[in-house]
């Protein structure tokens, strides 16, 4: 998925380079120190970590489904839904000189959300957005539903088919909880020293002084990632080592599938992470010194 860096301060005079994506990412070129007491213990799980949607009068989906491209057959009532929300929830808009045809400006996401899914429903369907509410997820029964990219990234409606991703057969929302993630699977992407790259990831290995990028990926039965439309938030904490070996700072509120974890001391530790009930867990070692 896509990886952005985020600077973000520790303590008072101390800025990093933090790394946040689902399952990748790249590594930072500078590796500041950090203090013990400057990182927290335990990870709350970040705001609105879980799917919005209301009770879905059609039933769950299926965790066992394919997405692809198709001819969005939802679309007229995605619209229609739309056009009855500009006339009975105008609050919500913009509505003088879009820049394209229903181009309206969205003042309040989470509000237009919740009011959309709300009508689609009294039209007999159902809606639910992904985590990062980038992806609309709409259905009129459970043999198909589809995906939509309602909001472009300036909060204005996307209009016609150009709103469309994809279709996925059959529905695939909304699941009970553990229908989807089976497991969650810990890892380390990539190891950064203050002299350069440190030892490959794949080692489990963060030398004292240098930091090594994490992430959690969610995994369905047969191994798959779970895609952002089918799962919750992450909830990360330090099964051992925490404060002595190692310590980590808090990932970027709206994509924290990825800590930062510091070596401090030699030793080994235990990262875990739990989504959607399942928890996965890796075992790692800091190494002497500053190792390239």
């Amino acid at each position: 998925m896509k990886t952005t860096f985020l600077r973000r301060p520790i303590g008072l005079a101390l800025g990093l380079l933090i790394a946040v994506a689902c399952s990748s990412g790249t590594n930072p070129t500078a590796v500041p120190s950090v203090s013990p007491s400057t990182s927290p213990t335990t990870l709350a799980p970040a705001p609105g970590s879980t799917p919005a949607a209301t009770s879905c009068p059609l039933g769950y989906g299926t965790g066992k489904f394919s997405c692809q491209g198709d001819i969005p057959g939802l679309l007229p009532q995605l619209q229609n839904a739309i056009d009855k929300l500009t006339v009975s929830r105008p609050d919500l808009f913009d509505l003088n000189n879009p820049p394209s045809d229903h181009g309206f400006l969205v003042r309040n996401q989470d509000a237009f959300y919740t009011a959309l899914i709300g009508t689609l429903q009294t039209m007999g369907m159902c809606g639910q957005t992904d985590y990062l509410k980038e992806i609309l997820s709409i259905k009129s029964d459970n043999t198909y539903s589809e995906n939509y990219k309602v909001l472009t990234s300036q909060s204005r409606i996307r209009w016609d088919a150009k709103s469309y991703v994809n279709t996925c057969t059959p529905a695939n929302f909304p699941l009970a909880q553990g229908q989807a993630v089976a497991r969650v699977v810990v890892s380390l992407y990539g190891v950064q020293c203050p002299d350069g790259d440190g030892p490959n990831a794949a080692l489990k290995q963060v030398p004292a002084g240098c930091r090594g990028s994490a992430t959690a990926t969610p995994k369905d039965a047969v191994g798959d990632d779970v895609p952002w439309t089918e799962h919750g938030g992450v909830t990360w904490y330090l099964q051992a080592g925490d404060g002595n070996v190692v310590t980590y700072w808090t990932p970027d509120a709206s994509q924290p599938f990825n800590v930062l974890v510091y070596g401090i001391a030699v030793g080994e530790f235990s990262l875990c992470a739990t989504v959607d009930g399942k928890t996965g867990c890796m075992n790692g070692t800091v190494t002497p010194g500053t190792t390239r």
